[in-house]
């Protein structure tokens, strides 16, 4: 399975749209990858919706053992011939975030890719809208004998092409959001109790005894 190089991606991406051409950016165009910039929707678990990142607003925080949905900005056409393989930016990784949703986009595939993360790093890391977060490596299939259709149940439970996070997305990783950091603070209160209550009940206790003896 002979993967594309940087000419083959920009021949590709002109004859099949692979790559809508208004997304498209020559600098993002790596020896045989292509950086995905990071989209305007995403959404972090514990919160109640997703939110939209703006261009006055780009930024968004991850706290240490968070998961989040991300969406990437380019919008994609997958020809029937290639199949492409999804992964985190090696400066990401290097900070903690990692990829736990799939590794792979079936060929046929239209819109905007979805990928569900953790920050499994000590400290929290920042993201930015339309920052390459991304890498995705296109690879020649043997044949072009993939067919179109997909399983109807599947496109009305999980529809290709949707340009955005879907309710079924924020109901697989929601709920409260118990990452290292809310954790750190619980603990940080539950001293602080400890500290103030803890005097307070021996000197209560040291109190009652002495009264009992005398």
């Amino acid at each position: 399975m002979p993967f594309l190089a940087k000419k083959e991606i920009r021949d590709r991406i002109t004859k099949d749209a692979l790559i809508k051409q208004d997304h498209f950016q020559e600098t993002l165009l790596r020896q045989a990858s292509y950086d995905l910039r990071l989209g305007p929707e995403i959404y972090i678990v514990g919160n109640q919706a997703p939110k939209l990142l703006t261009e006055e607003e780009p930024y968004a925080t991850l706290p240490p053992g968070q998961f989040a949905i991300l969406t990437c900005y380019e919008d994609l056409k997958m020809p029937r011939d290639l199949i492409a393989f999804i992964s985190v930016r090696s400066k990401f990784k290097l900070e903690g975030l990692v990829n736990i949703s799939g590794f792979h986009v079936d060929p046929t595939f239209r819109g905007r890719l979805r990928f569900a993360v953790q920050n499994v790093g000590p400290t929290d890391m920042r993201i930015k809208f339309l920052e390459p977060t991304f890498t995705i490596f296109f690879a020649q299939l043997s044949s072009e004998n993939v067919e179109q259709a997909r399983d109807e149940q599947k496109d009305i439970d999980y529809p290709q092409g949707s340009m955005g996070i879907l309710l079924q997305d924020v109901q697989l990783l929601g709920g409260s959001s118990v990452s290292l950091a809310s954790l750190q603070k619980e603990v940080d209160r539950l001293r602080t109790l400890f500290m103030i209550y803890i005097p307070i009940g021996v000197s209560a206790i040291v109190a009652l005894i002495v009264k009992l003896l005398k």
